[in-house]
């Protein structure tokens, strides 16, 4: 990963992973056949550590608030942290897009049915009030997404990143809180 980051993926070398890797160019031809099958893999590792993170925030105690903050933390911040801060961002999206955008894709349906399933938990537990808007969990779960993914392409530093995501949930759930539709009536 730091060496795609740092060069790119068209100036990454099987000869540079190899090195990087302290082992011989043909001991990595053993486990996989190209360059291609190596950012794929390093593609599959990235999405299991975004589930396994997305998994451990949806369990964490406390207000749906703090849950979602984490839930999108974990999916868009960690893609910020990794991929965004590098100069070579676009070569490596491009990438993504071309070698894994079925894995990606399967993540992403993966990821919006836990964040409307924690939608769902939220609003049974009186947190939420969605349908006072006329919106669903899914509706919900979609808004998320598109404001973390607009955050994560307009940010300019990390904390910059980190403050605007955690004041778009509060921002969103102050408004579907169920206390507040109470308070309203």
């Amino acid at each position: 990963m730091r060496l795609f980051s740092q060069y790119g993926y068209r100036r990454t070398s099987i000869d540079d992973i190899a090195r990087e890797a302290a082992i011989a160019k043909g001991t990595v031809y053993l486990s996989f056949k190209s360059k291609e099958e190596i950012f794929r893999a390093l593609c599959e590792n990235l999405i299991e550590r975004t589930e396994s993170e997305v998994k451990a925030a949806r369990a964490l105690d406390g207000p749906v608030a703090e849950r979602l903050v984490a839930m999108l933390e974990a999916k868009f911040g960690f893609l910020f942290e990794t991929v965004y801060k590098s100069a070579h961002a676009a070569e490596l999206m491009d990438s993504k897009n071309r070698l894994s955008a079925d894995l990606f894709a399967q993540l992403s349906r993966r990821y919006s049915k836990v964040l409307r399933a924690v939608i769902e938990e939220a609003t049974r537990a009186g947190e939420l009030a969605p349908a006072r808007l006329d919106l669903d969990a899914d509706d919900l779960a979609q808004m998320l997404m598109a404001a973390a993914h607009g955050i994560e392409q307009n940010a300019t530093s990390r904390a910059q990143y980190h403050r605007k995501l955690r004041e778009i949930v509060r921002v969103i759930v102050a408004g579907l809180s169920a206390k507040q539709a109470e308070a309203r009536a």
